[in-house]
């Protein structure tokens, strides 16, 4: 395993195009941006842009307008966004947002800075980083009282003899159902 990478500052992967919009953006103002922008996420402020409330992601819209049939051109992101937000310290590393993804089961981390938000750490953003040497995501956060050689499921706990079983839970539940971002497999 590359524990380097692992042990690296979220900061250094970190998205750092991100983009705060009013929470009275409309949902389709959003979509129009985040098509602009090649962004699958904004954050939502609450009148002042350092006043961060939420997060909306492309599944947000997809799940909490599209398949509720709300109007995009009538709801605000007040109304689709998750909240409250959860950030990470830009000096954590990355094993420790993997850890904090898993945990809360989101896919998407903002950066706090001492300014303020400096990134989106994503679970495709540590996938794609990952050097070619296979990281073993299982092996960076195994649930407490786990056994010895025994492998955890990064991303609902599930506990495996081996990797090949784990690889193939991960490849039925999680990959097959959409559950993750991307076709994982193709890494």
């Amino acid at each position: 395993m590359q524990t380097d990478f692992l042990e690296r500052k979220v900061s250094d992967v970190a998205d750092k195009n991100i983009t705060v919009l009013d929470e009275s953006t409309t949902v389709a103002e959003a979509v129009k941006i985040m098509h602009e922008k090649d962004i699958s996420s904004v954050l939502v402020s609450q009148k002042d842009p350092k006043n961060l409330v939420g997060i909306v992601t492309e599944r947000d819209i997809l799940y909490r307008v599209v398949a509720e049939n709300k109007g995009p051109f009538k709801t605000p992101l007040r109304d689709v966004m998750s909240s409250p937000i959860i950030t990470i310290n830009e000096s954590a590393q990355v094993r420790e947002a993997v850890a904090v993804m898993r945990q809360k089961r989101i896919r998407r981390l903002p950066v706090a800075g001492k300014d303020g938000i400096i990134g989106i750490v994503t679970l495709r953003s540590v996938v794609g980083n990952i050097p070619s040497q296979s990281v073993e995501l299982a092996e960076v956060d195994l649930p407490s009282g786990s056994a010895a050689g025994k492998i955890a499921c990064p991303y609902c706990g599930s506990i495996f003899e081996s990797k090949e079983d784990l690889s193939k839970h991960i490849d039925r539940l999680h990959i097959g159902s959409g559950l993750l971002e991307g076709d994982l497999r193709q890494m």
